[in-house]
């Protein structure tokens, strides 16, 4: 089917306010590390650079932290209320006249969710049954026909994993797409259809997260332009402030890929998995399969029999 890349940027040049939106997040973001880098820079010339050294480190812990609740309280608000926008136009070509995209996307997320903590609850359970499907049912030789490819085995495995993200998404989109509002069962739903298309899903997610890998490096080298020319004029001495604009170079670059290429990629996936949605029905003989390798997908199936059973007690009234 192809990765489909034209149609996907036509479709997220749709939705400017989003981009819009990713900019003013991850910008604020990237503002706040060049902040911290430059604090450490001052510490390093008060006290040296080991001390520096040691709370850049600490700082890669703590970051990692705050990204998460980051992530959990913002930037999934942010990514679903984008993939209703995009699964909208995905279904009928355009979105509805006179809106404003912030406002019916937020709305649309919340009529299904009504929580971000259930977003972040079905996101994280859909990424752990998915994970362990790519590492036991399936085979990632019969999906990347790679010549020597058991001698890159770990390297693969790490850039499948990787290209879950996209898949994740588009099982998201699935929920809007199918209109089900219970959140757990239409996200099982889209594993098992993940899992009886898997083959054609993974190559493109595979190829989408390879092809970040090349943005990430291009996007970065030219960050480093300005920054690496800055940085040769600058004395020895502030060696550390040279490692500083490095870091930042490298993460003004990562955080272009976040605002630019993920809603394109994950365009392109969505496109091909509600395509192979619209063909293919749910067979109940692979939650079998998926349940004896995921104590995740157990959970989910769980959980989508108990909104079943109190659809008012969890949020899903009609």
């Amino acid at each position: 089917m192809g990765l489909q890349l034209g149609e996907a940027i036509k479709i997220v040049a749709q939705t400017k306010v989003y981009l819009l939106y990713r900019t003013v997040v991850y910008s604020a973001i990237a503002f706040v590390v060049a902040l911290f880098l430059a604090i450490l820079v001052l510490i390093g010339s008060v006290f040296g650079s080991g001390a520096a050294v040691i709370l850049f480190f600490i700082a890669l812990f703590a970051g990692g932290f705050g990204f998460r609740l980051l992530r959990e309280y913002v930037l999934y608000l942010l990514q679903a209320g984008h993939i209703a926008l995009i699964t909208e136009i995905a279904a009928k070509g355009s979105l509805p006249q006179g809106i404003s995209q912030t406002v019916w996307a937020k709305e649309r997320v919340m009529h299904y969710y009504k929580e971000v903590s259930v977003l972040a609850l079905v996101d994280q359970l859909v990424k752990g049954v998915l994970v362990s499907l790519n590492r036991t049912l399936f085979n990632v030789m019969n999906a990347l026909p790679i010549p020597a490819l058991e001698g890159l085995a770990s390297m693969v495995q790490r850039i499948v994993n990787f290209s879950l993200t996209y898949i994740d998404e588009s099982v998201i989109a699935y929920t809007f797409r199918t209109g089900n509002e219970n959140v757990f069962d239409a996200a099982k739903s889209g594993i098992v259809i993940y899992c009886q298309s898997w083959k054609a899903l993974l190559k493109n997610a595979v190829a989408l997260t390879l092809l970040s890998y090349v943005f990430v490096v291009l996007t970065t080298m030219l960050f480093m332009i300005p920054l690496g020319a800055l940085a040769f004029f600058l004395p020895s001495s502030l060696g550390f402030l040279k490692f500083a604009l490095f870091v930042l170079a490298i993460f003004l670059g990562i955080s272009t890929k976040w605002i630019l290429f993920d809603p394109i990629a994950c365009t392109s996936t969505l496109l091909t998995f509600l395509k192979e949605a619209e063909s293919t029905k749910p067979d109940p003989a692979w939650e079998a399969k998926i349940e004896a390798v995921s104590d995740k997908f157990h959970t989910l199936k769980a959980k989508a029999a108990e909104a079943t059973r109190t659809p008012a007690a969890s949020g899903l009234q009609e």
